[in-house]
């Protein structure tokens, strides 16, 4: 795993240097979404990575591919991203990217709940309430932070703003499973794989919550680059250690 933390820093540090020196470049928006789809194939790598781990009928095994799928959905959400932004030079939002994000949210959902009821402890219905209690307040929060001003904007289309308020929706309730999850494991072996993926979607939360509000405020895009971009990579990243830690994890119990 150090080669892999090793990996994971430098990318990121490479991500920030070429944003921040190449940021007058003319084609830095080239650039920045290039890093984004090659930062969402990592974490695909290392599902795929723990996915072959696990003979056929194994229940993690259906977990893995079904997550797998999710993200290979996100994958194809930034590269048709880039195709429109970089290559066709429109307005990406809405187009048939948010159509392939939205799409993994189901699969990633699913891939979450079958790992969750495939564990023969369960936590106590204290703190599973706790869990539910806290990500139910962030939503609100946001909400009253973000959410509200979106759907009151009459120069939104019915369908942004449904898109808008769909991904830090989608976002929560991913959340709310990897930390049933991640309390399922606590102290286990696959704990801190499950918290980095947790972290992980928390991160994405924070960029679609915040991507949410510079749309509303018509800030991203008069922007060749925003740090926003930044919350996406570290999620990114964080769910490629988290999968490369669930496989190494089983590993290291043989």
């Amino acid at each position: 795993m150090t080669a892999l933390y090793v990996f994971a820093i430098l990318f990121f540090v490479m991500s920030a240097a070429v944003h921040i020196l190449l940021s007058e470049d003319p084609n830095v928006t080239l650039y920045s979404d290039s890093i984004a789809v090659i930062a969402a194939v990592l974490p695909v790598i290392t599902f795929l990575y723990a996915l072959v781990y696990f003979e056929k009928g194994a229940p993690e095994r259906k977990v893995l591919l079904i997550f797998f799928a999710g993200l290979l959905l996100w994958l194809m959400g930034e590269t048709l991203w880039l195709y429109y932004e970089d290559i066709l030079k429109v307005n990406p939002f809405p187009s048939w990217a948010d159509a392939a994000w939205i799409v993994g949210y189901p699969c990633l959902s699913v891939a979450l709940i079958l790992q969750y009821k495939t564990v023969n402890v369960k936590l106590e219905r204290k703190y599973e309430v706790g869990i539910a209690v806290a990500v139910l307040l962030i939503g609100i929060l946001a909400f009253f932070l973000f959410g509200y001003l979106i759907t009151a904007d009459e120069e939104f289309t019915l369908l942004e703003k449904v898109i808008s308020i769909f991904y830090p929706v989608g976002d929560l309730v991913l959340l709310y499973f990897a930390l049933l999850i991640t309390g399922l494991y606590w102290a286990g072996r696959l704990s801190y794989a499950w918290l980095l993926i947790a972290l992980g979607i928390i991160s994405y939360v924070v960029g679609d919550l915040w991507y949410a509000y510079l749309e509303w405020e018509e800030i991203y895009w008069g922007l060749k680059w925003h740090p926003v971009d930044f919350t996406w990579i570290i999620g990114d990243l964080l769910v490629f250690l988290g999968a490369a830690k669930y496989r190494i994890s089983f590993e290291e119990l043989v």
